[in-house]
Formats: C-alpha cells, structure tokens, sequence
C-alpha cells in the first residue's frame, strides 16, 4: 500500500520493504516474490505503527518505528531484539524518528524530525551524544527527514524546510 523503505541483502537475495499504512515489513526474493511478511499494528515487541525506515546492519533489521517513537532492531528472519527510545521530549527520547545510519563504530544515529537533531546511540542502546537543534543556521535543522554516513564517517543530514543537506 505504501512502501518508504527498502533494504537489500545481495548476499542471500532477500528485499526488505516497509509498508507504513500497513504496519508490517515485507521480505521478498529479487523477483519480488512475498517470503514473510514481519510484524503487525501494536506497540509491543515486534510489532508497528508508521515503519518508515529500515537498514541492515551486520545480522540485525534496524527499523524506524515512528508513532511508536522507538527504532526496533530485529533478527533478519524478523525476531524482536530490543528498542531504543521511548515518547518524550529529552535526550534519549524521540518524537518523529525519520532516518537512521551507522558509523564505522557501530554507532546508530537517529534524525528525530520535530526536534530537530540526531541522537547517537551505541550497541547496547545507551545514548552517547547529540548534535542539532531547531533553526535555520548552520548545525540547526527544520524538520530533518533522512540521514547518511559515508565511509569516512561524514554525515549528511536532510534538512527538509530548510532545503538543503548539510
């Protein structure tokens, strides 16, 4: 119904595709063939509202969870391994988590769109910093939606009313 994200894993041909409005992530073959569907509408473990983003990482699925203000990191077969964030307005918490990306740490840093900043967290889930604020200056966002992190550990951050990538 409405795909956001995709991940593909080349290695055993696998596609992964969030479907928002539907609260569930597909894995399908490299012909689009539906292998498993992951998840459901909740707010428990393994379970969705509003999936937006999805990447892979090392053997973990790492999935914007959206309205349920938490990014979920599952198994690739689709078996819930923790959650970071929770609804709230301070550090460590999250509004609207859009894009996700990884350092060469391991670090997972997460763009929340309203409060506009990125959050850092490491492998065991434990926030180590952030960066960002609301505005219109350098380092400030308006409503950050996407997020990149090349292999020199350069990030790229989608400023979205601001129209611009920084």
């Amino acid at each position: 119904k409405r795909p956001t994200g995709i991940a593909v894993d080349s290695a055993v041909q696998r596609i992964y595709v969030t479907d928002t409005l539907r609260n569930k992530i597909f894995m399908m073959d490299m012909q689009g063939s539906v292998l498993q569907v992951i998840g459901k509408t909740g707010t428990g473990e393994g379970e969705f509202n509003y999936p937006t983003e999805l990447r892979l990482h090392g053997n973990d699925l790492v999935v914007v969870d959206a309205m349920n203000f938490r990014v979920q990191v599952l198994d690739r077969s689709g078996t819930f391994r923790y959650a970071i964030g929770k609804l709230g307005d301070g550090t460590g918490s999250m509004f609207r988590p859009k894009g996700i990306g990884f350092d060469s740490e391991d670090h997972l840093y997460v763009v929340d769109g309203l409060w506009g900043m990125v959050q850092v967290f490491d492998q065991q889930g434990r926030l180590l910093y952030y960066f960002g604020q609301k505005g219109t200056g350098l380092g400030e966002f308006q409503l950050p939606a996407g997020l990149q992190i090349d292999k020199q550990d350069r990030i790229y951050v989608v400023d979205s009313f601001n129209r611009r990538v920084e």
